[in-house]
């Protein structure tokens, strides 16, 4: 009887330390993210990266990755190196985070964001062969389970919006689909902008590339009305409440635009750049 109430007490303080654990994990979660939201992405990866050492998880391992790419688009274009290093963490954690839930749509996501921002900085004609990888992991995102939302966005708001920039990055070319299993379309793009769009309107870089989208379909289709519209979008960015840097740099970037409509194709945070047709070929 005496060895059954000592197991039975064992049991109990094994139980009790573990449900300890856990609420110390999210406590230091919700600490980092605390950091995040105060733009102290350094400090929040600190908490997560020793949490990883002590309790890896899989909710932990997207969150390192999230900063690690908010931190390389705070730096200034011309750090190519620095940003292409921190890109390429956020998809080394988040596929470390796939490996764990391959399920859990934020890790799925931020992998894909990895490598396509890793693509943007190397320049888009030398990426092309990873397009269709990309496409497919932003669609299956909003197939998986999220489990982040805020006031201004969401993992599957996220994955519209990322999509929207991918096919008005990536050429319409229909040899693109030939070679390499996918190409942008700007009729997709205005319409997955309008999703994000419609679920976080009070998102600046939603509205922005909302304004992208259509800006790049007018000129390149000559449809004056596109144009407008797109202006329009990037007229209300400019006037919307600036939250933090990048939304900032989102209202520097949208009168940038609005003042030179031709750039609005090739536009990216990182660098501006169109692919020529010529620089489709086969891998």
């Amino acid at each position: 009887m005496k060895r059954l109430i000592c197991f039975a007490a064992l049991v109990g303080l094994a139980l009790a330390l573990a449900v300890a654990a856990q609420e110390t994990s999210e406590a230091i979660i919700k600490q980092a993210r605390e950091l995040s939201d105060q733009e102290k992405y350094e400090e929040s990866n600190k908490l997560l990266l020793d949490l990883q050492k002590r309790d890896p998880q899989a909710d932990t391992y997207w969150r390192i990755a999230e900063n690690y790419y908010n931190i390389a688009e705070r730096l200034p274009k011309e750090k190519k190196d620095e940003k292409l290093k921190l890109y390429a963490l956020t998809e080394e954690w988040a596929r470390k985070g796939m490996e764990k839930d391959p399920n859990l749509a934020e890790n799925t996501f931020w992998t894909a964001v990895g490598i396509s921002q890793q693509a943007v900085v190397r320049g888009i004609a030398n990426s092309l062969s990873l397009a269709d990888d990309i496409e497919q992991m932003y669609k299956k995102t909003l197939t998986l389970k999220p489990v982040y939302v805020s006031d201004d966005d969401s993992t599957i708001s996220n994955a519209h919006f990322a999509l929207c920039v991918f096919y008005r990055k990536v050429p319409e070319w229909r040899i693109m689909e030939w070679i390499f299993g996918a190409r942008g379309d700007l009729d997709k793009s205005v319409t997955e902008c309008t999703e994000a769009v419609k679920m976080f309107s009070n998102n600046h870089e939603y509205m922005k590339e909302l304004g992208m989208s259509y800006t790049c379909r007018g000129t390149r289709r000559d449809q004056a009305q596109d144009v407008s519209e797109g202006k329009n979008y990037l007229q209300k960015v400019i006037e919307m409440p600036a939250k933090d840097q990048l939304d900032r740099i989102d209202q520097q970037d949208a009168k940038l635009v609005m003042d030179d409509p031709s750039l609005a194709c090739g536009y990216s945070r990182i660098q501006q750049e169109e692919v020529s047709q010529s620089a489709v070929k086969k891998p």
